[in-house]
């Protein structure tokens, strides 16, 4: 009876490893272009992983395993110019396209789809908080 407890147990033990460690795949869509790459990294829980993909086709695939919380935290940006920053405008927003959902397991388990931003509105003068010194420096 032990020995068919301990096979049952170890047999439950090794499945529970397997389904973890199948990848899961996140599907980056409606990228304005195939150039560079798309930098990740998300978070799950205190872990990170991070990592870079080629895009093609107007999308990137992007294979993560090992989650062990219910969600994770993707950070991505579209790095079309190769510099590995995430580029901005005069008045500090990304000139890049960028995202940071938050993605349960259950999207993950089935695939998940996510879009980039690079719509951050009209491009302003300056920086607010450029305003903002100049501002304070002329009252003085």
């Amino acid at each position: 009876m032990k020995t068919r407890l301990v096979c049952l147990i170890l047999a439950l033990g090794t499945a529970a490893m397997a389904a973890a460690a199948e990848p899961l795949k996140i599907t980056i869509a409606g990228l304005r272009s195939d150039k560079g790459r798309i930098l990740w990294m998300f978070q799950d829980g205190k872990a990170q992983q991070h990592g870079m993909t080629e895009p093609a086709n107007g999308e990137a695939v992007i294979e993560i395993g090992g989650i062990r919380s219910d969600s994770i935290r993707l950070y991505a940006f579209h790095d079309e110019n190769g510099n590995y920053r995430l580029d901005r405008r005069n008045d500090g927003r990304p000139a890049e396209g960028c995202c940071s959902p938050t993605i349960h397991r259950e999207e993950l388990a089935r695939g998940a789809r996510i879009e980039l931003r690079y719509d951050f509105g009209p491009e302003s003068a300056a920086p607010e908080s450029t305003a903002r010194t100049s501002a304070s420096t002329e009252t003085k």
